[in-house]
């Protein structure tokens, strides 16, 4: 049941996370080649990586902790095969061929469970219009199953053959070792707790004489808090993080004055970042065309209004670039000669820096007023088109007689998926020629509260001066559509903790239950000389309270590092009070996980009688 639960949810979880575009290892057939494959994407996409890694850790360990507790179950009856006179390599082959059954067994139907899990959620998902295409991983499925057959002829193997050689009579004892003290002088830490009371006592003397099963399940734990942890403080960070830059990139309350035609296929240009299925590209609109052009001057009323903050001139037009070579220098000195040439046909938008309404999230510096010489670009640009970009330059062909600007910043950004160039207006004019410093989009930034004062103004003006075929657009509505989409790829962290929730219980049941009739013989005694219940119960609740507590340290130090390996030199750091609070969630959700678990374990203790004392 635990290699089939663990099993079903990996497979899921990797499927899922494949047709959300999120497997490197996978080509996506999007007629969009641009669509989510910038900077947001990158830091998702390694976040993600990491959490399947875990989840095939944690899938690993779980078999390999079951099939070993399976061998150690089965002490006894090698000890009597042994007594009469089986040969060892005869041993060997029968249990582990057994472990092997139980193994491909679980694994076969836990494998259909999540695929068919995956199926069911990938036509709700199209229902919902969730963007997803259906995917079937050949990667890291195969990986699991490789590893796990490998895995278990190398610990569960090795931990038969050790059995193998050891005397019989000492194969006697299950998880309790045949050499056991029980009047050993207790350390430091079990002496203090043991002092606390009499069910403390008993849970300490417990859980070290299980001390081997405590390790194995301290180990599931810590894997499972590290996955919940590094979900939860890692998907929080990256929710706010990715959001920040899209709304930085975007602006709030933006109202778009044009042709009709260009805030058409300017709107939709800004849809391509969360919408595969949209692709604008030069054969849709000739942006240049005279009919979509006006001078700044035909609508200069605009400035008079003081509901308006800021207004942006743009130009904008698709080009062929080329990237051209650069030098990117090592800090311990030398230096690599990038650059291959590429070449595509973005758009390249030309403004004022003084005047930008954005604020992007930019790494390097913006270009100054009436710079010919640098320019900004994309991170989708960056990361596709180049090796290096802030050491490289790029050619725009079609400026005057194919202008090369070195890079001098790359932004985050979700036009165009981020591959557009921004280069500064003046120049862009100048090298086509537009002697009446002509525009084909204009960027208001209005004042929130004044929107629906303004608007009707705005109208007048643009009718009255531009004519009927020019309009407006307010870009809310398409940037809520960005945000809304980085909400969806932010929620399956919440199913993975639910998954993990489910492991959680399951794997508490089974340590609690883990050899429970060894003890029997003791809850007989203890319900002989007057204990309850409520005592067993007790004692139970602590012997897993000892595996919770250090497993949630464990994790929360692993997690801390993993994060800030992944994640946070990328985005911005959480409050330190962050994976404090998700450490204090976990705690409470864990032993209440622990407490849930023990219903069942009491309900076949209440039924222990003195035919449950073993015989040996």
């Amino acid at each position: 049941m635990m290699i089939v639960l663990v099993i079903a949810f990996t497979v899921f979880l990797i499927n899922f996370t494949s047709s959300i575009g999120f497997n490197n290892f996978i080509t996506y057939d999007y007629e969009n080649l641009f669509f989510f494959s910038g900077g947001i994407s990158i830091v998702y996409v390694d976040f993600t990586t990491l959490v399947v890694i875990l989840m095939l850790i944690l899938a690993f360990v779980v078999v390999i902790i079951v099939t070993i507790t399976l061998i150690i179950t089965k002490k006894r009856d090698i000890a009597i095969m042994k007594a009469l006179g089986s040969i060892p390599k005869k041993l060997y082959g029968f249990y582990l061929t057994e472990v092997y059954v139980v193994f491909l067994i679980g694994f076969v139907i836990g494998a259909l469970i999540g695929f068919i899990s995956y199926v069911i959620f990938f036509f709700i998902a199209s229902i919902l219009d969730v963007v997803a295409t259906f995917q079937v991983d050949v990667f890291y499925t195969p990986i699991l199953f490789i590893t796990c057959l490998v895995g278990i002829y190398l610990f569960p193997g090795v931990v038969l053959r050790k059995l193998g050689t050891q005397n019989t009579i000492k194969l006697f004892s299950r998880d309790i070792p045949y050499n056991y003290d029980a009047s050993k002088k207790l350390s430091a830490i079990p002496k203090w707790l043991s002092l606390i009371g009499y069910n403390f006592k008993i849970s300490v003397l417990n859980t070290l004489r299980r001390r081997g099963e405590f390790k194995r399940y301290l180990i599931v734990f810590t894997i499972i808090s590290l996955i919940i942890f590094t979900l939860g403080l890692g998907s929080t960070v990256l929710k706010n993080s990715s959001q920040e830059w899209i709304k930085k990139s975007q602006g709030t309350n933006i109202v778009a004055i044009g042709h009709k035609d260009v805030l058409q296929n300017y709107t939709r240009m800004y849809d391509m970042f969360s919408n595969p299925d949209i692709l604008v590209t030069q054969n849709d609109i000739d942006f240049l065309n005279p009919d979509y052009l006006f001078n700044i001057s035909k609508v200069e009323e605009l400035t008079n209004y003081t509901e308006i903050e800021k207004i942006d001139q743009r130009l904008i037009n698709f080009f062929n670039v080329t990237e051209l070579d650069g030098f990117h220098y090592f800090v311990d000195g030398g230096y690599l000669v990038v650059g291959q040439d590429r070449q595509a046909v973005i758009p390249i938008i030309g403004f004022n820096v003084s005047e930008i309404i954005q604020d992007f999230e930019i790494e390097g510096e913006y270009i100054v007023d009436e710079d010919s010489v640098n320019m900004m670009i994309g991170d989708g640009l960056s990361y596709n088109l180049f090796d290096y970009a802030i050491d490289q330059s790029m050619r725009i062909e079609e400026l005057g007689t194919g202008h090369p600007f070195h890079i001098s910043a790359v932004v985050i950004d979700s036009f165009y998926s981020g591959f557009a160039g921004y280069v500064d207006l003046g120049v862009m004019q100048g090298d086509l020629n537009f002697s009446s410093n002509e525009i084909n989009l204009l960027l208001l930034k209005v004042q929130s509260s004044e929107y629906n004062s303004i608007i009707g103004e705005i109208e007048l003006i643009i009718q009255g001066n531009l004519g009927e075929n020019f309009s407006f657009v307010n870009l809310n509505q398409t940037f809520e559509k960005n945000y809304s989409y980085l909400e969806i790829i932010t929620f399956y962290p919440s199913l993975i903790i639910i998954m993990m929730a489910i492991i959680s219980i399951f794997a508490l049941y089974n340590y609690q239950k883990g050899n429970v009739l060894e003890k029997a013989k003791d809850f007989l005694i203890m319900r002989a000389v007057g204990a309850k219940y409520k005592s067993i119960k007790k004692i139970l609740f602590l012997e897993a309270f000892y595996m919770i507590v250090p497993s949630l340290l464990l994790s929360m130090g692993a997690g801390m590092m993993i994060n800030s390996l992944v994640l946070f030199e990328r985005v911005y750091l959480p409050n330190i009070s962050l994976p404090i609070i998700i450490i204090g969630l976990l705690f409470i959700a864990f032993l209440a996980f622990n407490y849930i678990s023990l219903f069942p374990i009491l309900s076949k203790i209440k039924k222990f009688s003195i035919k449950d004392f073993d015989i040996f």
